[in-house]
């Protein structure tokens, strides 16, 4: 098992958790998205006989770390591993996993493991990671955590093909506490490490042998299928030519149960050697009546069977009756739920199925596919239409599914699914269909593929003089469309930046396509969100919103809700951006788990990291991990990484945290988004800060350039803010104060928040408040420290700092108590807020009194139109933005402000912000 990486280790690819990490919400219950019919043994079969020596085998061996069970298909491991929980529950903690095909990929291997495990014991604190490393250590930690005996079942090992992950599962396995002990079964020995357990006596095994039915059990089982007692003879001969083989013993006893010898049944049955395939045939397929044979065999075309699906292929009305006679029957086939409405049959029978589909039926297999097709777009399954929609070789049908289905994921954001299906149709196909064709270009944009969705854009332009004719009204409107779809691209691609690219609440001109209007409305608010101008990001986003209103697409509707909070928590407005927040994942969690979700999921998780309740966001985040790969924007991807690596750091999970942030490194470095690495950089760099990590905080700073960008001057004045900058110059800050160069460090900090402030980004110009505090402290200086956390109270004082301020700023703590302490705060703190930051405010074991509020002396009265003013002067705005903001003329405006500083007695904007702020929280 290769050894976890540490910082200066080489970035891999693969996530270590993410797009895998999961875990339950805080009353430890299974994740809804996990399908509860694999964390638990499968309904016992109605006919059973009780193999007591294969049990007790088992009882024995549990003691040890692991038990083993190897036999041929059809052995019954499934049926003993069943019987055997059945009987040890009442003494035993017991996980079951039942595995399929699916489970190679690791992140969904781990996430049922922890779920199965989590089942058992909802305490279980691990979540899972595709990143193999990571996936085991975490879960091996977890084990060691738990603290109590535990058997863990893995029912069907050998679908695991995946080498790595096999490998992992041995680690896994040889790591594991000693009260934790595994029950595996699979059809062939796996490639595990048996030769130290065996040397250490922690293994038994169970073959064949141990599986096979001895006389008893045959002469038992004949009685319950067969309604009539084998003669010694019978089972001595049914014995010999099965050797005890589970599925050979009731295929026999199946066919010889119609009729009136069964003696002489059996002997037909098995007189020969034949191989599974012809034997299941022969002795199962062929023996049934005409109309079962048939049902048999026409179902076969679909994975999975229920009572009105076969009805729609065969054209029969007693489908749901067939099915139960077959499950009575246990003819190779097995109920999916509780409920015994969906069923599939065994593999190999279904196998067997299919080849006699396609011998006797095959001129109706195309047929079969379009009516299974149709069924399943009728009852909303649209994986499986298109599946059966294209193995049918109906082109047309294919084009007018999937634009239907293009249309539904558009309106839920399920951008993955909208690539993956138009990727089946050829490029012709795709021009004549213009919902197929701009869903494929949107879907291209909005997941940042822009170099495939440049050419794409290209080739459909350059084809659309050829798919239409020149007066078809059809390819003007589509012509319209690929323009937006360029507008688009070129916002979401950040090249319109300095393009002059008008920020109006209007798509550009009429557009008929109501998803392509609020689309580019939306990616207009997110330009202005690039470009700090907040007030037209809100109206933007807020008029996409009103155009997309009551036209059922949650997907923009949520996505704008997201870019108004992001205003709002930009210009300080936290309290409202937390309302929209709640507000948008109340309406997202009416729904499936998808990306509209995920979205809501995540900015809920922000806001309650920022309300410090930080359980709540771990548990939003953990959740929404393994989804993240649904997400189209990186916003979303990002955000939901840097709050789980903050709380690993503030609950000392410092290895967990930087795993965390490597991922995301390697993630973004791929895709290049300079962005977000900036704050990667900053992450890790106040990271290895809290850890006294001093080495590996320069080979961050290293490896992102800081000191030689700071050589260049990229910091020594004041800049048009831009996000990366800013982000860059507070890592180099906490560089330079981690060396003692406060003084260095504070010019740059200074810099940066004269820009923040320029352009009103509040929450941005506070951080930066904050940080200039602590350096000021660092440096001994503690009357400049106070003034600078003065400043920043001021800018929030309704809400005081959010979490994030604090994780961003190591040390702020112990200034805002000594300001406290020393009676040098300005600004008195809403008890709420004292009571939900105690952890970080308190000094020793309470909050200090002396964050309690001041008396104040009365301020003269303003009328309504100037409490109006003061309210948007509180925001930041500028006497042009008042002006438009209240629809009054810019001398009138000036007029208004004049009266209300000599009322509040300021004589400038800051002072007067700060008296505003005081005024309105006391009006609340």
């Amino acid at each position: 098992m290769p050894s976890l990486r540490n910082a200066a280790g080489s970035r891999r690819a693969s996530a270590p958790d993410p797009a895998g990490e999961e875990r339950a919400a805080s009353s430890g219950e299974p994740l809804s998205h996990l399908l509860p019919t694999k964390l638990s043994p499968p309904q016992t079969a109605s006919v059973l006989v009780t193999r007591g020596a294969a049990l007790r085998k088992i009882d024995q061996g549990i003691s040890g770390k692991l038990v083993l069970v190897t036999a041929p298909l059809g052995s019954g491991k499934t049926t003993l591993l069943t019987q055997w929980c059945q009987e040890a529950r009442a003494s035993h903690l017991l996980a079951w996993l039942s595995l399929d095909e699916q489970d190679n990929a690791p992140e969904r291997f781990f996430a049922y493991l922890v779920g199965a495990i989590r089942r058992a014991a909802p305490d279980f604190d691990a979540y899972s990671a595709s990143e193999l490393d990571h996936a085991t250590s975490v879960l091996l930690r977890s084990l060691w955590n738990l603290g109590r005996e535990l058997v863990v079942v893995l029912d069907d090992f050998h679908v695991l093909r995946e080498r790595s992950l096999v490998r992992a599962f041995s680690y896994l396995l040889d790591h594991s506490p000693p009260h934790v002990h595994w029950v595996v079964s699979s059809r062939h020995l796996p490639e595990l490490d048996l030769a130290k357990l065996k040397l250490t006596e922690q293994l038994v095994t169970l073959d064949g042998r141990d599986l096979s039915l001895d006389g008893e059990a045959i002469r038992e089982l004949g009685q319950r299928m067969c309604g009539a007692a084998l003669t010694a003879e019978d089972v001595d001969y049914l014995r010999s030519r099965t050797e005890g083989w589970v599925a050979g013993v009731k295929l026999a006893l199946l066919s010889a149960g119609e009729h009136a010898s069964v003696s002489d049944a059996l002997r037909k049955a098995i007189g020969s050697n034949h191989d599974v395939a012809r034997y299941l045939a022969d002795a199962v397929l062929r023996e049934q009546a005409d109309e079962v044979r048939e049902f048999l065999v026409l179902s076969s075309v679909v994975e999975h069977v229920n009572g009105e699906l076969c009805n729609a292929l065969l054209g029969i009305t007693h489908g749901p009756a067939l099915l139960a006679n077959l499950e009575r029957a246990q003819l190779f086939i097995q109920p999916l739920d509780t409920e015994h409405q969906w069923y599939r049959y065994h593999p190999l029978f279904l196998d067997v199925l299919r080849a006699q589909l396609a011998c006797d039926f095959g001129d109706r297999v195309p047929r079969l596919h379009r009516a299974a097709s149709a069924w399943f777009a009728e009852h909303q399954l649209p994986d499986e239409a298109l599946t059966h929609a294209f193995a049918s070789g109906d082109r047309s049908w294919c084009l007018e599914l999937t634009a239907r289905c293009v249309e539904a994921w558009m309106r839920e954001g399920e951008i993955a699914s909208v690539l993956h299906w138009t990727a089946k149709l050829t490029a012709e196909e795709v021009i004549r269909s213009p919902a197929i064709c701009v869903g494929h270009i949107a879907c291209l944009i909005l997941s940042r593929r822009f170099a495939h969705a440049t050419s794409a854009l290209q080739d459909a332009q350059h084809r659309l003089e050829t798919a239409y004719a020149a007066a078809d009204p059809e390819r003007e409107r589509l012509s319209k469309r690929l323009a937006h779809l360029t507008l688009l691209h070129a916002v979401l691609s950040e090249s319109a930046s300095g393009s002059g690219l008008e920020l109006d609440a209007s798509p550009g001109s009429e557009e008929p396509d109501v998803f392509m209007a609020g689309a580019v409305l939306a990616a207009k608010a997110y330009q202005a969100l690039r470009m700090n101008r907040f007030d037209a990001m809100r109206r933007l986003a807020l008029s996409a919103r009103e155009t997309l209103q009551g036209l059922n697409n949650p997907f923009l509707v949520g996505y704008t809700d997201s870019l108004v909070a992001l205003a709002d928590r930009a210009q300080g407005k936290m309290k409202d951006a937390a309302e929209r927040c709640e507000e948008s994942f109340a309406r997202a969690s009416r729904g499936r788990r998808n990306p509209v979700w995920v979205n809501a999921a995540t900015a809920l998780a922000n806001a309650r990291y920022e309300q410090n309740r930080l359980d709540e966001a771990e548990a939003l985040c953990v959740e929404v991990l393994p989804l993240l790969s649904q997400a189209p924007v990186f916003e979303t991807f990002s955000l939901a990484y840097f709050m789980l690596a903050r709380i690993k750091t503030i609950r000392g999970k410092y290895a967990e945290a930087y795993r965390l942030l490597d991922y995301l490194h390697s993630v973004l470095e791929v895709s290049h988004q300079t962005r977000f690495l900036a704050h990667v950089c900053g992450e890790k760099i106040r990271l290895f800060l809290v850890e006294q990590s001093p080495a590996r905080m320069r080979v961050v700073a290293q490896e992102f350039e800081l000191g030689e960008r700071m050589r260049r001057g990229e910091w020594s004045e004041k800049r048009f803010y831009d996000e990366t900058w800013e982000r860059l110059g507070l890592a180099q800050a906490w560089v330079l104060m981690a060396r003692g160069r406060h003084g260095k460090a504070h010019a740059i900090l200074e810099t940066l928040r004269a820009s923040a402030h320029d352009v009103g980004y509040v929450s941005r110009e506070t951080a930066l408040l904050a940080a200039i505090a602590v350096c000021h402290w660092r440096a001994g200086d503690a009357p400049a420290a106070f003034a600078a956390l003065n400043r920043g109270f001021a800018l929030v004082q309704r809400f005081g700092f959010g979490r994030s301020v604090f994780d961003e700023t190591p040390g702020l703590q112990e200034v805002i108590v000594a300001a406290a302490t020393q009676r040098k705060l300005s600004y008195a703190m809403p008890a709420r807020y004292t009571e939900r930051f105690q952890d970080l405010l308190s000094a020793g074991d309470s909050v200090p009194a002396e964050f309690a509020a001041p008396p104040s002396a009365p301020l003269e009265p303003l009328t309504e139109r100037e409490l109006q003013m003061l309210k948007l002067l509180a925001q930041g705005l500028s006497n042009q933005e008042i002006s438009e903001r209240s629809n009054v003329a810019l001398s009138t405006t000036k007029w208004h402000l004049r009266n209300v500083f000599a009322k509040l007695e300021v004589t400038t904007r800051t002072a007067a912000i700060v008296k505003a702020q005081e005024r309105l929280q006391r009006n609340l």
